[in-house]
């Protein structure tokens, strides 16, 4: 499977790169938190080489710096981004390895995904799943294709998903099975046991299920990440 990679083409997102790793302390432990070297990390700050997405948002996680800010410079990064980092944060221990199913969640009409399978196991801060109470063995990665949700879930962006929720637990972006389809969509409760499927980008129509085709939609998981908290 083809690897999102984060290439800016802005000559100032090696300076706040720069920033990010000062933050965590060194290259080094730049490397230890996305399972590379220090070196590959170096290269990524230079930009002699593109640095994969969920590289990026990582360690704009580790520095507590947000992720728009890193790519595009368009926010001011947190105070706290110039305090000093605990060790703890840095360590490998604050490294999950989180599985990456085979999956493709549309944002759109949906695509067929038969048999899905781990794939592969992706580093994610450990602090985090902790801060949002998400327990490692229900964390998953999945991969989104379709702009229906953008800009809160990217076209070709990795979104992690809470699988313990299997039905809506009210209003958020879940992760929705219909037939061999796979669909990401933001649910609203309606009323009488309705559901509304929304997409965040304005271009498209609202979807609105009776109580009957609300019982019969499948939930797989809760997004709680996209490059981001949601």
């Amino acid at each position: 499977m083809k690897r999102e990679t984060y290439n800016s083409g802005d000559r100032r997102f090696g300076e706040r790169f720069k920033t990010v790793i000062e933050r965590i302390g060194s290259l080094e432990k730049a490397g230890s938190l996305v399972s590379t070297t220090g070196e590959q990390v170096g290269k990524w700050r230079d930009e002699k080489a593109k640095a994969p997405f969920l590289a990026i948002a990582i360690l704009a996680e580790a520095a507590e710096v947000s992720l728009e800010w890193l790519a595009f410079g368009r926010q001011p990064p947190t105070l706290r981004m110039f305090q000093t980092m605990d060790e703890a944060d840095s360590d490998n221990d604050n490294v999950a390895l989180v599985p990456q199913l085979d999956v493709v969640a549309s944002a759109g009409p949906g695509f067929e995904n038969i048999n899905p399978y781990e794939i592969e196991a992706l580093p994610f801060p450990r602090s985090w799943l902790q801060r949002i109470g998400l327990p490692e063995r229900y964390a998953r990665f999945i991969d989104c294709r379709g702009d229906s949700m953008e800009p809160t879930i990217p076209d070709g962006a990795i979104v992690l998903v809470d699988t313990r929720f299997q039905q809506t637990r009210g209003d958020g972006i879940y992760v929705l099975i219909d037939g061999p389809n796979v669909r990401i969509k933001r649910v609203v409760l309606g009323l009488l046991g309705a559901l509304q499927l929304i997409s965040d980008n304005e271009r498209y129509e609202t979807e609105t299920l009776s109580a009957p085709d609300a019982e019969a939609l499948r939930i797989a998981g809760k997004v709680v990440w996209a490059g981001g908290e949601l």
